[in-house]
């Protein structure tokens, strides 16, 4: 009569992208010619497992039993990819055939890669997989001590280990003890540009003001040289630095593509993008589901540089992620999403002379001129654009200060303000909502807009040919103005006031 098969289960996880799949391990080992088979849709990556396994164990004193073993992961209709699983799969190997403890009904949670030498290395994504079972119950849950600063990040507790061999010491000598990782303090740099040095230009710091205090799409259009890249680089130095869940949400998709030299910072991303761009490198790689451009500037600014200079289909592809705030991949007919909450930020010359907008000189491109050169940015788009700003060249004493001024540190202050709205906002709509992604067009009620000043709203609309999506950004735009003066209600003042930025010169 044939023997029973002995069986171990372990779980794991494994990432698409940023859509996490846990993962049931299984592992027989029957009486036979030795074999191994590794079943449930897996790459090549996994089923050469058994080479770095049978090397792993000797290094570590355990032995690869001799029989039938078969691995399979499931769920077993889904793809999956990369070494992760060989911990959890050594592990099943152990248990199954008695060289480790397995304590009765253990409900155990394993990831890592094994070196031949036994040692535990880390995999790229362990961020986003590690957030994923964070809150499941699991008895034990083991992970490569390289991955504790992910763990940290994702608030994941468990114990760390650095190789195989340290598994006789966690269930042979039931020394299992779980804590909650700690990914140590977290830098918030102080180098950003100081708005400061935007002397001169008092539109435009109250226009970057307004954007980040309640989260709006802004483009800046001036002269070249009149500070606009610079404006650009500015902003994120008044922006409220990242909380804990957000460098969570930015450090796994780096983490993604960078692996352990991923770097992590308080500073919200700001993804700078020229002329060049393509929609490929916005959406990303649908092949190795790798975040492109739009997904790694979540939470924080994408910077669109000389924006009357890109591809017509750049800027129309842009419209729906700046809309849905969302980017989908797909892959072998899955579909996988990416969030790309960001604030827009674009700047560009009024003509290609440049000098539409100068006072002391004139602009020498005709009338067809600037609207060809212009034509790209086209209605559809500039209506996903909160606020409009003209940027005009300094001189005399303002020039001198940018150079040789007392600086100040204006954007700590302005720092303050947003982050006093930012707070008004989520109390107002609930955690990581603002004034602009706020979902519900229903505003007047819940940002206290009276009917009156909605009325006022709705002439001015009327006489500057506003249209209805037009309307609703001033509205949003104007309570934010409201939120950085301290006001409870919206007032006919702020709706002029963000009317007046709602206003395209070009």
């Amino acid at each position: 009569m044939p023997s029973k098969p002995n069986v171990a289960r372990l779980w794991s996880c494994f990432a698409s992208g940023t859509d996490t799949t846990v993962a049931l391990i299984e592992v027989s080992i029957s009486p036979g010619i030795p074999t191994f088979s590794v079943i449930g849709l897996c790459d090549s990556s996994i089923r050469e497992s058994q080479g770095r396994l049978r090397s792993a164990f000797k290094s570590a004193g355990f032995n690869m039993p001799k029989g039938h073993i078969t691995v399979g992961i499931s769920p077993a209709y889904m793809r999956k990819t990369g070494s992760g699983f060989d911990l959890a799969m050594a592990m099943g190997i152990l248990f199954a055939s008695g060289q480790l403890y397995l304590p009765p009904d253990a409900k155990i949670y394993a990831e890592g890669e094994l070196t031949l030498g036994g040692e535990l290395k880390g995999t790229p994504g362990a961020c986003i997989r590690l957030k994923t079972v964070r809150d499941m119950v699991f008895d034990y849950k083991i992970i490569p001590v390289s991955e504790s600063f992910s763990a940290g990040l994702a608030g994941f507790k468990g114990q760390g280990i650095a190789s195989l061999s340290d598994l006789s010491a966690v269930f042979d000598g039931d020394k299992y003890n779980e804590n909650l990782f700690d990914c140590g303090d977290i830098e918030d740099p102080d180098d950003f540009i100081d708005i400061s040095m935007l002397k001169g230009q008092e539109k435009a710091k109250r226009a970057l003001l307004i954007s980040a205090a309640g989260f709006h799409n802004i483009l800046l259009m001036g002269s070249p040289g009149c500070g606009k890249t610079m404006a650009g680089k500015i902003l994120s130095g008044i922006m409220p630095p990242l909380d804990t869940g957000e460098i969570s949400d930015v450090y796994s998709l780096n983490e993604l593509i960078e692996g352990d030299s991923a770097k992590v910072s308080k500073m919200r991303p700001v993804r700078i993008t020229g002329p060049g761009i393509t929609v490929g490198k916005l959406l990303g790689n649908s092949l190795s589901l790798t975040p492109g451009e739009l997904a790694l500037a979540n939470h924080g600014i994408l910077f669109a540089d000389e924006l009357p200079l890109y591809k017509t289909e750049v800027i129309d592809f842009l419209r729906k992620p700046l809309e849905d705030r969302k980017v989908n991949l797909i892959r072998r007919g899955n579909l996988y999403s990416f969030d790309c909450n960001f604030l827009f930020l674009g700047t560009g010359n009024p003509c290609r002379c440049g000098s539409a907008y100068e006072w002391n000189r004139k602009c020498r491109c005709s009338d067809a001129e600037r609207k060809r050169y212009l034509s790209k940015i086209n209605g559809p788009f500039l209506e996903r654009i909160d606020i409009f700003c003209e940027m005009r060249s300094i001189t005399g004493n303002d020039l001198v200060y940018v150079y040789i001024g007392d600086k100040n540190s204006e954007s700590l202050e302005y720092r303050k303000i947003v982050n006093r709205c930012w707070e008004v906002q989520h109390e107002r709509y609930g955690k990581g909502l603002l004034n602009s992604t706020y979902p519900n067009n229903e505003v007047n009620d819940l940002m206290r807009i009276p009917d009156k000043v909605i009325r006022y709203a709705a002439e001015m609309s009327e006489n500057g040919f506003f249209s209805a999506r037009g309307f609703t950004r001033i509205l949003r735009v104007a309570r934010t103005i409201a939120d950085i003066n301290e006001e409870k209600d919206v007032s006919e003042d702020d709706v002029s006031e963000a009317a007046q930025f709602r206003i395209r010169r070009f």
